[in-house]
């Protein structure tokens, strides 16, 4: 009889063999990647535009995210309507997703109806309409979106943390930008952006499943040629540079909040570290997983919280490290004392091996391949490669590089890139309880009245 208080055994992990990309290069500068999968008859296109909020102007945080927005708002002869209309008659629809360093347009599709999905996808990045009545509409529901989020203790820790972490830097603020900055953006603005940065050059087009390579390219050839027009290239982006200051306790005092929402994070690698493997095996031993040792501290341990999770933030030119929880609020500085604590000792007093370290490795490992079963999950794992510019083995080798990470790998990597003394503290609730207490973090303590979208100082 089977004991249901002992975890089963996890067994070996499978092998992931992420299928041979067929590669070609158009003469406008957009790649065409081709990824076989036919086990159904469907295909999921997407398109990588390599532009994101790093490519805001300084003083318009969010104008690309207002650009992306206005994707599916009408392309060509059709208007937001007609567009959704012409997406609905193959089957499907179009998704946006813009983050810091890159924007995807996706969909899946039966194979049958690849060419006109194609062409509807070309139209919208290379003829958007651009009508003042939907820049209007946009930019409304953008605006009401930051109202909201003024009352929402966590999206306020989050938007404080990206701008204590990275400061000026472009990646120190989010695709909704600040109130200010909307209210003042014209349909000018959008247009020029969209000229600048929405370029096929450095840009690439992942068509994964049942559509043969051949097809792939003659299609996105044909349909891409009203893109070639753009000429112009995105830059790259400017490294993240660590700032020569003292750390950061920024307090967003919210009288008779129940609980304090909780950031602690720093500056981090980019997805290029060489120690990759060993930085996803660390963070599943501290704050990645439920079982992980911040979770179960706060948590479990204490009862101080539902849930605590840590985790890499890998950018193009830099990331982040950070803790992020919500606990009771009289238990603010003793869950940052953890938080800091937990960060030390797992590069020093308390190292990570043994079956520790096992069951780290086999929560990333066991699982991995159920990422790469469908076209969509091979598109957007495809994405990763031309987003960040990995080989295209990187997927085959995650399994065995995680598998052979040792204990010493993990010290040194959390030596490197958990550094407790440089970690910004963001702490939203109220604080008129324990904000003595804080003094013992070190820390010049700025008390804030409100991180405010409009242009406070969180963004």
């Amino acid at each position: 009889m089977s004991n249901r208080f002992t975890p089963p055994d996890p067994g070996e992990p499978s092998i992931v063999r992420f299928p041979s990309l067929q590669k070609a290069a158009l003469d406008s500068g957009l790649q065409v990647w081709s990824i076989p999968h036919t086990a159904l008859p469907v295909a999921t296109v997407a398109l990588a535009v390599p532009f994101g909020s790093r490519h805001d102007p300084q003083d318009q945080p969010g104008l690309a995210g207002v650009v992306a927005d206005m994707f599916d708002e009408g392309a060509g002869d059709r208007d937001a309507i007609g567009l959704a209309a012409a997406f609905a008659s193959l089957g499907t629809e179009i998704s946006v997703d813009i983050g810091p360093d890159v924007t995807t347009l996706s969909l899946t599709v039966l194979s049958r109806c690849f060419e006109p999905a194609v062409e509807l996808l070309f139209d919208i990045v290379a003829r958007p309409r651009f009508e003042e009545s939907d820049f209007l509409r946009v930019v409304e529901m953008r605006l009401n979106r930051l109202r909201q989020l003024r009352s929402s203790a966590s999206a306020i820790a989050d938007r404080a943390l990206l701008r204590g972490v990275f400061g000026a830097h472009p990646y120190g603020h989010s695709t909704f930008g600040t109130t200010a900055a909307l209210e003042g953006f014209s349909l000018d603005d959008v247009r020029a952006c969209h000229g600048r940065v929405v370029t096929p050059v450095g840009s690439t087009c992942i068509v994964a499943g049942d559509v043969e390579a051949g097809l792939v390219q003659e299609v996105v050839a044909r349909q891409a040629r009203r893109w070639s027009a753009v000429a112009s290239h995105v830059a790259a982006p400017a490294p993240v540079v660590p700032v020569d200051q003292p750390p950061k306790l920024w307090l967003v005092h919210r009288p008779g909040s129940p609980q304090t929402e909780v950031r602690v994070g720093h500056l981090g690698p980019s997805r290029h570290v060489d120690a990759y493997h060993a930085l996803v095996t660390l963070n599943a031993v501290l704050g990645g997983q439920f079982t992980s040792r911040i979770n179960l501290n706060l948590r479990e341990a204490r009862g101080l919280t539902y849930g605590a999770h840590t985790g890499f933030d890998f950018r193009v030119a830099g990331g982040a490290f950070s803790c992020d929880t919500a606990v009771q609020a009289d238990a603010t500085p003793l869950a940052v004392r953890e938080i800091l604590a937990e960060f030390a000792a797992v590069g020093g007093a308390r190292p990570a091996e043994g079956d520790e370290l096992a069951r780290a490795k086999s929560s990333l490992t066991r699982g991995y391949v159920r990422h790469f079963e469908t076209p969509a999950h091979l598109a957007h794992a495809a994405v990763r490669l031309a987003t960040f510019g990995l080989p295209e083995d990187t997927f085959a080798r995650y399994v065995p590089g995680v598998e052979a990470v040792t204990a010493a790998d993990v010290s040194a990597a959390a030596v490197r890139h958990v550094r407790p003394s440089d970690a910004t503290i963001v702490l939203v609730g109220d604080g008129s309880t324990w904000r003595d207490a804080l003094d013992e973090f070190g820390r010049t303590i700025e008390e804030i009245e409100d991180v405010d979208p409009a242009g406070g100082t969180g963004e």
